[in-house]
Formats: structure tokens, C-alpha cells, sequence
């Protein structure tokens, strides 16, 4: 492998709603930035809050079409379509790391962009010139073994690879009655924000695995947590003794929390600099 200069960190969005393309929001400007800082890289394995399968799957198509899994938004929303290339050699790469921790996976060669990857991808690639492969959240919902699953992967971020997890910081969808117009944040919602920060920014990977047990109100901000999983995989592919830093944070409709993080960690083959050896 030849040496890369700096390892790239994961990332963690919080994407919102399908809307955000056509909202002025602080999270929309801030993707387009986030753009500017991650040129360069050789493709985006993005792990989605909305493609959910028994085990591990990665999509293999070459030309991903552009997912509209969500319904009764402007007509508008529909026409939008997000052509970036797939990328199958990546996507053999992501199940051969699996498949080599004792993870079973499987590939879809149809499979398309849902709105947890296109609509970040949007503002951050406007070009779609970024190869782009989706890998699922699994049904079990288990957190220790997204984490897993993302220790398994960590491999791609010293070869270029952007590996994005895209959820929801606080996702209290069915629970939160989301006012678009007052802007009122719920204190339960800023108590789970604040120890979601506190946990990610002090590397506490338990913490995020044991979130129903140690997190404030888990039930309101998650009531399903496959928002709260691509975090966790995002997390344990920064690589051993990860720690996060927060590079955006703002509310929508409320209770919808925006925040996105970093998240960095060590590496036996990596010097001080970052250099692999």
C-alpha cells in the first residue's frame, strides 16, 4: 500500500429531513463547506439510517440510482437526482474486511442512493464526480455490533476512503411533535444531545454501546435506534482509543438535532504524523 499522508477521520451526519435541498438551513451550508474540506478523497462509503437488512450488505451497483424513500414532499423533491458512479472494486474491498472479522456480508448490485446518502452527497459532491457505495444497518439493532462492524472497516480510511455514517443526532421521530415554525427545542432532547456530545468527545465507546442504560430520555431522542447506529459504526471505524470532535451543531423543526462529528483514532501502523509505515 503506498503511504498516505494524513488517515482520513469518519464522519457522522445528522441528515434531517428529505427537504434540506431546498431549505436555507445552518446544516445545508455547512455540508457544502464540509465538501471543500474532504476533496480530494477517493470515494464515500456512506452507512444509512435507511437501507436496513439481516446482515451486513454493501451495494455493488456501478451506476446507483438516486432512492426516493419517502413520501407526500413537494414535486420538486422527486425530480432530483443524484448521479454519482458507483464503485464495485470498493465494494468487494468493504466485504473482504467484513467476511476477514467473522462478519458475514452480502452484496446488492442493484441497489441505489436513499435520501440518508444523496441528500447530504448533494451539497457536499454537487458534481457527482465521487464514487459513491452504501452498506447497511442490520435489524438486530444492536449497538455493540455496529461498532464491530465498524472496526472491521477501519482499514479503508488509509486508503481514501471517506466512511460517513448518515443518521440523526436526536431522532425522536413518532415521539417528538416537531413544530417547523416556533423552533421550540425540548429540554429532554438538549439533555440527550449534551451526553451524546460529552460520550463521543471522551472516546467512551461503551457509552454509545449502553446508551438505553446510561444516556438521559433514550427513549424520546431515539425511539427506534437506526439513527443512532451509523454513529456507532462511524465511531469504531476511526480505529482503536476514537474519540470524536463536534464540526457542526444546530436544530431543526425543534427536537431535530443537526450535530455532526469527526471522529479520530490510533493505529499501530500509523506514526506520530499519521504516516502508515
Amino acid at each position: 500500500m503506498d503511504e498516505i499522508e494524513a488517515l482520513l477521520p469518519t464522519v457522522f451526519l445528522s441528515h434531517g429531513s428529505p427537504t434540506t435541498p431546498l431549505e436555507d438551513i445552518p446544516a445545508r451550508r455547512f455540508w457544502a463547506e464540509l465538501g471543500a474540506r474532504y476533496r480530494g478523497v477517493k470515494a464515500v462509503l456512506c452507512i444509512s439510517a435507511h437501507w436496513e437488512t439481516r446482515v451486513p450488505t454493501v451495494g455493488a451497483a456501478v451506476t446507483p440510482g438516486t432512492i426516493h424513500d419517502f413520501y407526500g414532499f413537494p414535486a420538486e423533491l422527486y425530480r432530483i437526482r443524484y448521479p454519482a458512479p458507483g464503485a464495485p472494486k470498493l465494494a468487494s474491498r468493504v466485504s473482504a474486511l467484513l467476511n476477514g472479522a467473522g462478519i458475514p456480508c452480502e452484496a446488492d448490485p442493484e441497489r441505489g442512493l436513499d435520501h440518508g446518502a444523496w441528500v447530504p452527497l448533494l451539497m457536499m459532491f454537487p458534481k457527482a464526480d465521487v464514487p459513491v457505495v452504501q452498506l447497511s444497518i442490520q435489524n438486530h439493532l444492536d449497538p455493540g455490533r455496529h461498532l464491530a462492524l465498524g472496526r472491521a472497516i477501519e482499514p479503508l480510511r488509509h486508503e481514501g476512503i471517506m466512511i460517513m455514517g448518515s443518521g440523526g443526532a436526536v431522532h425522536p421521530l413518532g415521539y417528538a411533535d416537531w413544530d417547523p415554525y416556533s423552533g421550540k427545542t425540548d429540554r429532554w432532547a438538549m439533555d440527550f444531545d449534551k451526553w451524546l456530545t460529552r460520550t463521543v468527545t471522551s472516546g467512551n465507546n461503551q457509552g454509545l454501546v449502553r446508551y438505553r442504560e446510561v444516556a438521559p430520555y433514550p427513549e424520546r431522542a431515539h425511539p427506534r435506534p437506526d439513527h443512532y447506529l451509523p454513529l456507532v459504526s462511524a465511531f469504531g471505524a476511526a480505529g482503536p482509543g476514537a474519540s470524536g470532535r463536534m464540526i457542526h451543531h444546530s436544530w431543526y423543526m425543534g427536537d431535530l438535532c443537526m450535530a455532526a462529528y469527526e471522529f479520530d483514532g490510533t493505529d499501530e501502523n500509523t506514526d506520530k504524523k499519521g504516516v502508515i509505515t
